[in-house]
């Protein structure tokens, strides 16, 4: 992956975000854990994903996942620079965003090669 081509993307986030429609707070986010995430990806990922699971809305904490996607599409289970501190800075992020959307009880925010990224939350039925 190209992780130079991926921080640079993101640091150039806001432009991005707003195609996207994450919020600057988002993008900001995305950034700092982008930089964990990068690091110790396999050379030929062309998608990092990180997946938390909660089971509860607002749990302090959850099941975390971190996988690389190759050129094939096949995915690759990694350990970014921390276990831990990717999702939890994502969880940590929760409180800035709006009423209605912090009971979410999933996240997955996958990062593109190319400097792109998606975040998407589940929330409860």
């Amino acid at each position: 992956m190209r992780h130079a081509l991926i921080m640079l993307a993101l640091a150039t986030a806001p432009a991005v975000a707003f195609a996207q429609g994450a919020s600057n707070s988002e993008t900001e986010t995305v950034g700092r854990i982008a930089e964990c995430l990068v690091k110790n990806a396999p050379a030929e990922s062309q998608r990092l994903t990180m997946v938390i699971e909660l089971e509860q809305p607002g749990d302090p904490t959850g099941r975390v996942r971190y996988f690389a996607t190759d050129t094939k599409g096949e995915h690759h289970a990694y350990v970014p620079c921390d276990i831990r501190k990717p999702a939890l800075t994502l969880l940590e992020a929760r409180q800035q965003l709006p009423e209605d959307r912090k009971g979410w009880t999933a996240a997955r925010l996958v990062l593109f090669s190319d400097g792109k990224f998606e975040l998407h939350y589940d929330y409860p039925k």
